[in-house]
């Protein structure tokens, strides 16, 4: 369910989303309020016929009635006659149009002439309209009523020429024929609002989601630029051609890629430059203990060689002295072949590693320098670490630089402590010194690049900057922390990948 909640709501933040939501608002206010306006207009419409159609039914029996009047004045008619002629017209007017639901006539008294309800004859009607329509002259009254519960206009008329008065007639005209064509009026605009919304709002998405795509897919990849970092995989980058506002926004996007393309070899370029340099730094730093390492079996090289020249020695001493020769020779191989390794032109090579034994390698090159200044290396280097996708000559030069910088905060001795272990999926790389510590002021921006505290000549400031980069490279975090007088940390966090 939050699954759903969510891709809803990213919809609905989505281009697409807001055009189609904004759209189907628009329709749906525009087509409801044509529909009341249409609505209202042929209620009124009808209603209008209506009263006509009222008027007209007054007009007409107020001429025929008024006529039978003056007949029935003049002699030519009795009072029966009269009644008779009363009661056809009411039930010819019935027959003529289902519609009206009653109708009766009236003296100037009150009393009942006719009805179209027998049980009413000769009562006196108390009926308000009628009573005033006596009174009144030349009014002819059209109200909305009931009759036995159904909606009626009430049509009473006055049956009157100038000042003479004979009574009035009342007709009760039904409304359910109205109501009825009104109701299906509103359904049928129903349906076709309806209608129209489902095939507007079809065509909106279908619309929208044609407009929508070249944007959608240039968010895309621009997500897969974010997420991967590395705009080489963009070389070929085929879009449809438009002549549109977005065919100009997809040229745009695609010289950006270029330009950022062209940027960003520039600048891997200018890394890979800095860190080779460096790197040459660090081998300055280490040529002497370097030199020292390799002087050392050459001095036992020298004599036991000289030995072997010069004096009589039985063969169990010779054998001696050339395993010496040898293990002097291989020690001085390891540490050329370290050194080259460490000193090549970095190329991005992700290998699986053994983060252990690429320190053991660093810690080799350090051997002499730790030695004179009176510093225990303390490595705590667990079994049971899964090998590291990563560039070995890339994270060397890290590690080197790192421990590099914690030797020389150790002019008087010290401890230097390497660590490694797993921790919430990440390989863990503790480097920890007990020199000077840095101060607080200055911690933030030990991996600004060109930063350092260093005397001029002893260091570029460079590298922690590089440090840090290629850290991030690898997917990596760095971290640091440390206190004046206690000592720094160094922590290095890769993700891991579990050889099979």
């Amino acid at each position: 369910m939050r699954g759903i909640v969510r891709k809803g709501r990213e919809w609905a933040y989505s281009l697409q989303g807001k055009f189609i939501l904004v759209a189907s608002l628009c329709i749906v206010l525009f087509t409801l309020t044509g529909s009341f306006i249409i609505i209202s207009r042929e209620e009124k419409l009808y209603e209008r016929d209506m009263v006509n159609q009222c008027k007209v039914i007054a007009e007409i029996s107020k001429v025929t009635l008024t006529n039978v009047m003056v007949f029935n004045e003049l002699g030519m008619m009795d009072r029966q006659d009269l009644t008779d002629y009363l009661d056809y017209f009411i039930m010819n007017l019935m027959e003529r149009d289902n519609r009206i639901r009653f109708a009766v006539a009236l003296d100037t008294q009150g009393n009942i002439l006719a009805d179209s309800s027998i049980s009413e004859y000769r009562r006196t009607h108390i009926n308000e309209s009628a009573v005033r329509s006596l009174v009144v002259l030349d009014h002819t009254e059209i109200v909305e009523g009931t009759f036995y519960g159904d909606p009626v206009y009430r049509i009473t008329v006055p049956l009157n020429i100038d000042t003479k008065r004979w009574g009035v007639i009342q007709i009760g005209l039904s409304l359910t024929e109205m109501q009825q064509a009104i109701a299906s009026l509103k359904r049928e605009v129903a349906l076709l609002v309806v209608s129209f919304s489902a095939l507007s709002l079809i065509i909106v998405s279908i619309g929208a989601k044609v407009l929508a795509k070249p944007v959608v897919r240039l968010s895309s990849l621009m997500d897969r630029i974010e997420t991967h970092g590395d705009l080489e995989q963009f070389e070929k980058i085929s879009l449809k051609e438009r002549r549109d506002e977005l065919g100009r926004l997809q040229k745009s996007f695609l010289w950006m890629i270029q330009r950022l393309r062209e940027a960003d070899k520039e600048h891997k370029k200018t890394i890979e430059v800095l860190a080779q340099t460096e790197k040459m730094v660090s081998i300055g730093r280490l040529a002497s203990g370097v030199a020292h390492e390799v002087n050392n079996p050459l001095g036992g090289i020298t004599i036991c060689f000289k030995n072997l020249m010069t004096t009589e020695m039985d063969e169990a001493t010779r054998e001696e002295h050339i395993e010496v020769i040898n293990d002097s020779l291989q020690k001085i191989k390891r540490i050329v072949e370290q050194l080259l390794n460490f000193s090549k032109i970095t190329v991005a090579e992700m290998t699986e590693t053994d983060v252990n034994h690429l320190m053991d390698k660093m810690l080799l090159l350090l051997n002499y320098i730790t030695y004179k200044k009176d510093i225990v290396v303390v490595k705590d280097l667990k079994e049971d670490m899964p090998l590291i996708m990563m560039d070995e000559n890339k994270m060397g030069q890290v590690l080197m630089n790192i421990m590099l910088n914690a030797v020389q905060s150790m002019d008087d001795g010290g401890t230097l402590g390497i660590r490694t272990e797993r921790r919430d999926g990440f390989c863990a790389i503790r480097i920890r010194d007990t020199g000077a510590g840095i101060p607080p002021e200055v911690l933030p921006s030990i991996f600004d690049p060109f930063f350092t505290t260093k005397s001029v000549g002893e260091g570029t400031g460079l590298g922690l900057s590089i440090s840090k980069s290629i850290v991030e490279q690898h997917g990596g975090i760095i971290e640091v922390e440390s206190q004046v007088g206690a000592g720094t940390e160094f922590r290095i966090k890769l993700p891991l990948t579990i050889s099979a």
